[in-house]
């Protein structure tokens, strides 16, 4: 049983891990290896979990940038957020075989993955009494197949659903939801179409074995959206001013403070777990390897979507600089004392600038989206402008793209270069090299680190 996270004395955050063998695994492994594609052929571009080429970026990134149109057109917007009660150890064993049937996957595989899950049973043994107890439901966690198999049950249920004229629209098409495995968000322009949506959602898991977690289910809304009961079966759907969303707080504000404050914890939290490992360490290049690939993921994670303020890159530098103390054993105070310029720690510690690292990322993640040639959400919301809708006179708050539209611009002029003869960024970034070498000096930048 692994401990999720809650109440430690709650059985219900803990979850059950199979313990299966090498054999098994590597069997498993070999019928997915063989039907894959066939999966990935069956899922929606709304479903990120689980499929190559995908990651949360694409969904962290789509909501983010949902809420940043919306606030500048003063559109409505609400989002749900859907939990669902132990979804993988739930599901029921012969919607799965049913799913992979309508799928079209080779009979042969579904007859072995069947005869896989036949006969199943697991055994208990409170006060030294063996039970035994068969099991029709659930894939098994830690099997390499599992996710799999549950992301096609819930896409053979999902098709049912009528919610062609739901959602928002952008460029022509409806945007109603958004999967990553069994992380599902609801997005409509008001609460009465959340709600019918909500009810729909919950019919469809019913067929399946699956139950929505009421508790943890909840909304959120932009002041566009009017204030409306929301209810599933008689319960009340909690609203939230803010969400953690596949690992990124968000908010209808686009506010970055929350997030990292979230970014501090999490390094510090990681530092900790490595710290008697690098104040040992006296290879230099040793422990600033161990700072970049722990510290810096957990400071920056999700970097690639957040719309950077000058007040956000020097919140995170400060995050940084007080870690690498903390790492070197030079408090605030002896720093001062002593005049130790922060330029001289970094040269005594060598490890990346976060900052510098987090500019990157999102570069980089620029290009990738760009150069998108499929049906992605995270392509289209990227170009998405309201059609028919004006923006309000006045500055608008920080654009995610606001960052390559000034240093674009700031290239340009300082080679001088007419605006008649001026690239814009997105298409730029549609080629690999053109954009690559836009941004040489930036990560030039982080590359003469590693040579130090």
């Amino acid at each position: 049983m692994l401990f999720k996270k809650g109440d430690l004395h709650d059985i219900g955050n803990y979850r059950p891990i199979c313990l299966l063998s090498v054999v098994y695994k590597l069997f498993t492994r070999v019928i997915l290896n063989r039907i894959d594609r066939t999966l990935d052929e069956g899922q929606p571009c709304e479903q990120a979990g689980f499929r190559k080429g995908f990651s949360t970026m694409d969904h962290i990134h789509t909501i983010t940038r949902l809420i940043e149109v919306s606030r500048e057109y003063k559109q409505p917007l609400c989002l749900t957020f859907i939990d669902l009660k132990k979804a993988f150890d739930s599901v029921e064993t012969e919607a799965v075989i049913e799913a992979l049937d309508n799928q079209g996957d080779p009979t042969r595989y579904i007859m072995i993955l069947r005869e896989l899950y036949k006969d199943f049973t697991t055994r208990i043994s409170p006060f030294y009494n063996n039970i035994t107890i068969d099991v029709r439901r659930g894939v098994r966690q830690g099997d390499t197949i599992s996710p799999k198999l549950f992301t096609a049950t819930l896409q053979n249920v999902m098709r049912t659903l009528e919610w062609d004229e739901m959602g928002v629209k952008i460029d022509g098409r409806q945007l109603n939801h958004l999967r990553f495995a069994d992380d599902i968000v609801l997005i409509t322009p008001n609460i009465s179409q959340a709600e019918r949506m909500l009810t729909d959602f919950d019919n469809a898991c019913g067929k399946i074995g699956l139950q929505l977690n009421l508790t943890k289910t909840m909304f959120m809304r932009n002041g566009w959206v009017s204030n409306a009961p929301f209810t599933l079966n008689g319960t009340t759907i909690s609203e939230c001013s803010s969400y953690i969303y596949l690992g990124r707080e968000i908010n209808m504000m686009n506010d970055l403070a929350p997030e990292l404050s979230r970014r501090k914890r999490a390094a510090w939290g990681t530092f900790k777990s490595i710290e008697d490992v690098v104040k040992r360490t006296k290879n230099i290049r040793l422990r600033a390897h161990l700072f970049d690939s722990t510290i810096i993921p957990a400071l920056t994670y999700a970097a690639e979507t957040w719309s950077l303020r000058k007040q956000d890159e020097r919140s995170l530098a400060v995050i940084e600089r007080a870690v690498e103390r903390s790492m070197l054993g030079v408090s605030r105070i002896s720093q001062m004392r002593q005049r130790i310029r922060t330029s001289d720690l970094r040269q005594r510690s060598k490890i990346r600038d976060a900052v510098l690292h987090a500019r990157i990322s999102k570069i980089r993640w620029a290009g990738h989206v760009m150069r998108f040639n499929d049906n992605r959400w995270t392509r289209a919301v990227t170009d998405w402008i309201p059609r028919d809708v004006k923006r309000s006179k006045g500055r608008p708050l920080t654009r995610w793209s606001d960052f390559f539209t000034k240093a674009m611009k700031e290239r340009y002029d300082a080679q001088r270069i007419p605006r008649a003869r001026r690239t814009h960024w997105a298409t730029l970034a549609r080629d690999r090299e053109k954009w690559k070498s836009c941004w040489y000096p930036l990560e030039s930048l982080d590359d003469q680190r590693d040579d130090r």
